[in-house]
């Protein structure tokens, strides 16, 4: 695949949201529910990754899981305020340097 820098930004910006995504959930230690390929779920929480694999322990067996097999990745808890600043309070939006206004 040849890639122009306008798509490697792209790429790169939908990393760093999977990224904050799957990072926030290993820290915090939400539950998740994988959604696999073949239909097959697991649940468990994840305690690694990277650009090709997610580990997930299940409560004492871990698996290795490839993310061309997962089909979605489900949170037991919300984590959508890891992508929106009105929902991480107003101390982070009073120290950033650029701060966006919503409507």
């Amino acid at each position: 695949m040849l890639t122009t820098p306008k798509t490697e930004r792209s790429l790169n910006r939908d990393m760093r949201i999977q990224d904050a995504f799957l990072n926030h959930c290993r820290r915090e230690r939400v539950n998740v529910m994988v959604q696999l390929l073949d239909q097959t779920k697991m649940e468990g929480q994840i305690v690694g990754f990277d650009t090709n694999s997610i580990v997930i322990d299940d409560g004492g067996n871990q698996h290795l899981l490839y993310k061309s097999a997962i089909i979605a990745i489900n949170p037991q808890k919300l984590v959508n305020y890891i992508f929106n600043d009105s929902y991480r309070g107003e101390s982070l939006r009073a120290n950033s340097k650029y701060s966006t206004n919503y409507t």
